[in-house]
């Protein structure tokens, strides 16, 4: 039997039971003794210090048994240690791992293959590179491919011919626009503010506030799924010139903008950690639009 929980509030137990608990003490000691297991989603977006007395609430019942699974973002798997640093001899980290080239190769391959269509080799390369590890947009990638070529049932191998010089290219930038731009408009507009925030000065011309600028550093990284703070603040004096945001003015939009991105359930697409001086961008199509739509053409990392 297994409760769920999501962030820090618990859901109805078993339908076998037909009741709520009405406290977390009085829920443990229920799940400890029924051998319940207890799930708890999106570990991640739950307060630090909600974290903190959640584990030290459950610490004692893990000690007589009761099994507790954390789900959260990759990067965020060591939170609950965190939290509750006793528990150390008794969590076990289980990561999920990326998809790699080989693994997404698989996805036009296979599928290609069972509506008798060559793809060149060379079109597969374009489609993992640009997939930022992720299947869904793999699968988008040649969907669109079938989509614009006609491709729409299965003939015999070699009927359909996928031109070497199909223009990936467009293609990428109209799938990124309608990936990635509902969270990027959110993400640019920062918080409320009754100030008119400052215009920043770009050396391609043109101006960007704090919360647009620190987009456009983090485009231009690659976008990396993990950027460091320093990797940041090179890529901001790169493309501002002048007017270069302070260390507090660039911590406190990241703080902002995870905590955006919590408000809008995106992921956390943005997410600083300020203990490692990271931030990582864990939505791929956040990271799909950056590379596409944000990123300068002649960015030195382009790829």
């Amino acid at each position: 039997m297994v409760v769920t929980a999501s962030g820090s509030q618990l859901i109805r137990t078993s339908s076998m039971e037909k009741r709520e608990i009405a406290s977390l003490g009085s829920a443990i000691t229920y799940m400890t003794q029924e051998k319940i297991m207890l799930v708890i989603d999106d570990f991640h977006y739950i307060a630090e210090a909600s974290r903190t007395d959640l584990m030290r609430n459950v610490k004692g019942a893990v000690f007589n048994g009761l099994k507790v699974i954390l789900l959260s973002v990759t990067h965020r798997v060591f939170d609950a240690i965190k939290a509750e640093s006793e528990l150390t001899g008794r969590f076990t980290a289980i990561s999920l791992p990326h998809w790699n080239g080989a693994d997404l190769t698989k996805i036009p391959d296979k599928g290609f293959h069972e509506l008798g269509t060559n793809c060149p080799p060379s079109i597969i390369e374009a489609l993992c590179t640009e997939a930022q590890e992720n299947p869904f947009l793999m699968q988008k990638f040649c969907w669109e491919i079938c989509f614009d070529l006609g491709i729409e049932q299965k003939k015999i191998f070699g009927s359909h011919v996928i031109p070497a010089n199909y223009d990936t290219t467009t293609m990428f930038r109209r799938i990124s626009q309608d990936a990635g731009l509902p969270i990027y408009q959110k993400l640019a507009a920062g918080p409320q503010s009754r100030k008119v925030r400052a215009k920043r000065p770009l050396r391609d011309g043109g101006e960007a506030d704090i919360y647009q600028a620190v987009l456009l550093a983090l485009a231009e990284s690659g976008p990396k799924a993990v950027i460091s703070y320093d990797d940041l603040r090179e890529k901001l004096n790169a493309i501002l010139s002048e007017q270069v945001p302070q260390k507090h003015e660039i911590t406190s939009a990241l703080k902002h903008l995870s905590r955006i991105s919590r408000n809008i359930g995106a992921g956390s697409a943005v997410d600083w950690d300020d203990n490692n001086r990271e931030i990582t961008l864990v939505d791929p199509y956040l990271r799909f639009y950056l590379r596409w739509q944000v990123r300068r053409p002649n960015s030195s990392s382009a790829s």
